[in-house]
């Protein structure tokens, strides 16, 4: 039980009496903010980037891209293992070191370029550690919100970072793909760099203290402690179907996410110049969604915001296994697809968030949360390939509609649990 497990930090001190009413006023938040909004700008760059410095500049084939997309996504294993790092030690010092780590790690790799001695290797190996430090970072940022805000503003905080993410796509895309048509995509590299710098330093200067961690010598080991996050995810009514709901969406949406260019060009027989517009077609819907979200919240409650925009954003992924017909048809059904899933995901992933912070003890939020991402990336991964496998059996269009009826299985874990008819903010129970 959680009363019975020795907590690695004092108590939390009580907010002050003067906090602010809104987060626009609350300057803590505001660093907070601007240091993440640039740092995911910078971060899209890099997505552009990187990969053209694999093909372009050290001449990668398609094997040792797949390679290095592998090597780049296995520090995911790390999230239970950060989620401990981030209730053991203090969050905002980890987040100003990952920033400074990656800054450096990324301007090894322009330093190796402009002095020749860049190769594969050394981009897979500082790739690697390059992501390793972003998923601590991730962890300790969004755990430290919690603290940061106070539960009050834990809805319009986690909307907030969501604009961020879906604004940035949009703008570190588009800027990436200009920059790459003017300089070498390795020199591109240093407009991440640069933003690293200014998000370092938005952390060091919240001045919010954190509590200090208690200095006993009676602390659970690495593994005791990833055991208890993992217990608690388990055990509470809340925050177990959510993580359940997402493994299953990720498994299945990955497969449609793998399989979308191939069947768009392929299967379809649409130009290639339609992919693009069709995957865009979602950014303004995630921006849409990322401004609804709090508002949602408030209209309907938490746990309903969570719930009716999985089931909206689920079920139209139907629309694409489901497309057929004259070139204008396929166009709006698969466009409407990808807005719909742009607009709900916003929504239901906010809402998701701040149920799962309210839910969760202070000094068990990183584990927690690392828990969650752990048990959805985990399985991403598998779905591609198992999915990738069947299409080759029974056919893209066939695979993709069995993909679309997974993904409501996460409906109906949703539908049998306490979450739609959570409303108001939950409080953390003993389990």
């Amino acid at each position: 039980m959680a009363s019975d497990t020795p907590t690695t930090e004092t108590p939390a001190p009580a907010p002050a009496v003067n906090e602010p009413a809104s987060l626009w006023k609350h300057r803590e938040f505001l660093k907070l903010w601007l240091g993440y909004t640039t740092s995911q700008f910078g971060a899209q760059v890099t997505v552009v980037a990187m990969p053209l410095v694999a093909i372009v500049i050290l001449g990668a084939n398609e094997a040792e891209v797949g390679t290095l997309g592998a090597v780049s996504r296995l520090p995911f294993l790390l999230f239970l293992f950060a989620g401990f790092w981030a209730d053991r030690f203090r969050k905002r010092p980890t987040m100003i070191a990952a920033d400074v780590g990656r800054a450096l790690l990324l301007l090894l790799i322009v330093v190796m370029y402009l002095t020749g001695t860049l190769t594969l290797f050394w981009l897979g190996t500082i790739s690697f550690l390059s992501v390793a430090l972003f998923v601590f970072f991730e962890v300790a940022n969004m755990s430290h919100l919690p603290f940061l805000v106070g539960r009050e503003h834990l809805g319009d905080g986690n909307a907030k970072l969501q604009l961020s993410t879906s604004v940035s796509r949009i703008a570190g895309n588009s800027t990436g793909s200009a920059l790459v048509s003017a300089f070498a995509a390795a020199q591109v590299l240093l407009v991440n760099v640069v933003t690293l710098i200014i998000s370092a330093i938005s952390c060091a200067l919240i001045r919010k203290p954190e509590p200090v961690p208690t200095p006993g010598e009676e602390r659970p080991s690495v593994f005791s402690s990833i055991a208890e996050g993992l217990r608690w995810v388990w055990r509470d009514p809340l925050i177990r179907p959510g993580v359940i709901a997402a493994g299953f969406y990720m498994f299945f949406y990955t497969g449609i996410e793998v399989l979308l260019p191939l069947w768009v060009v392929e299967g379809l027989g649409l130009n290639p110049y339609w992919l693009g517009i069709l995957l865009a077609v979602g950014a303004p819907g995630a921006i849409l969604g990322s401004l609804l979200a709090t508002r949602t919240m408030k209209r309907i409650g938490i746990g309903p915001a969570f719930f009716w925009p999985t089931v909206v954003g689920n079920l139209s992924l139907f629309l694409i296994g489901l497309a057929t017909g004259p070139t204008w048809l396929l166009i709006v059904m698969i466009g409407a697809a990808q807005f719909l899933l742009g607009i709900t995901g916003p929504i239901a992933m906010v809402a998701s968030g701040t149920l799962r912070m309210g839910a969760t003890p202070q000094h068990l939020q990183g584990r927690v949360m690392a828990s969650q991402r752990a048990v959805a990336l985990s399985l991403a991964p598998l779905g591609a390939l198992l999915t990738g496998l069947l299409a080759a059996g029974i056919g893209m269009r066939t695979t993709m509609l069995i993909c679309a009826a997974g993904a409501v299985i996460p409906i109906v874990v949703l539908a049998l649990s306490p979450i739609p008819k959570t409303k108001g903010m939950p409080e953390p129970q003993e389990h």
